[in-house]
């Protein structure tokens, strides 16, 4: 049986806001927020990934703190620390997560899980499957909802992004930051459709990346009360519409490109 582990990388360094991670939402540091929601996914282990740089002392401290395996190592090679814990535990599968999507939960993460297990041809020859939020990719179906900004989740393989690894040009590090960047150009790629039944809200922005996105992750998990830590998609849109002006902090912002080195 296939053995799968769940990785969130994290780091205190951000160009646009330094520190978020352990910015405070709902009465948590994000990082511990993110953490409680998407435990529960059906992962056999979880680990955090971060940097040997001495301002993530802190960040590797909090890992150990939420019982998570840490990992510490190249602050912008991170595909190098993701093949690092697969090599460390024997995985087969490595469940990415973002430390700066406090918004994600494990319904979202164990729906990746179920498409590669139900033994479709497609999933059996996917390197990456991608549930993605922000606005539509062209080979979603037809009509499936589109999930917000930062409400997205990936499951690689690890011979994947071992091959990867050693197939990514030296003019092309940017790579190796984005982890799974270069194996989804090459294809082998599923994405997987929201379920029919939830809400379109592909033009939301769930992510934390600026002072704004932060303000609106607040509004909303304060928005979200006692619910806070396991409060699912459908439930925090039917939140969120009624107080619009909450979506309403961040759209302005737009979405950093892939950086190209």
């Amino acid at each position: 049986m296939s053995k799968t582990i769940g990785i969130i990388q994290a780091r205190m360094a951000s160009e646009r806001l330094p520190g978020k991670i352990l910015a405070p939402l709902g009465g948590w540091p994000l990082l511990e927020l993110l953490w409680l929601r998407v435990a529960r996914a059906r992962v056999d282990e979880w680990w955090l990934a971060t940097s040997s740089h001495p301002s993530d002392d802190v960040t590797a401290a909090w890992g150990f703190e939420l019982g998570l395996g840490v990992f510490r190592g190249e602050e912008q090679d991170v595909l190098s620390r993701f093949l690092a814990v697969g090599a460390k535990t024997g995985a087969d599968w490595i469940v990415r997560v973002t430390a700066d999507n406090p918004f994600l939960d494990a319904r979202v993460i164990d729906a990746l899980l179920d498409a590669r297990d139900d033994k479709s041809e497609q999933a059996a020859r996917a390197d990456l499957l991608q549930h993605r939020g922000g606005l539509p990719l062209p080979t979603l179906e037809r009509g499936s909802p589109h999930l917000p900004v930062g409400y997205g989740v990936e499951l690689a393989r690890r011979s994947a992004l071992e091959r990867a690894a050693s197939q990514i040009p030296p003019d092309a590090s940017h790579h190796r930051v984005h982890v799974t960047s270069w194996l989804a150009s090459q294809g082998g790629v599923l994405e997987i459709p929201t379920p029919a039944d939830w809400p379109d809200r592909g033009s939301w922005r769930w992510t934390v990346d600026t002072v704004e996105d932060l303000a609106m992750a607040r509004s909303a998990f304060h928005l979200f009360g006692s619910e806070a830590a396991e409060i699912d998609y459908p439930r925090m849109v039917a939140r969120l519409d009624a107080h619009p002006e909450i979506p309403a902090m961040n759209a302005h912002v737009r979405q950093k490109a892939l950086e190209q080195g």
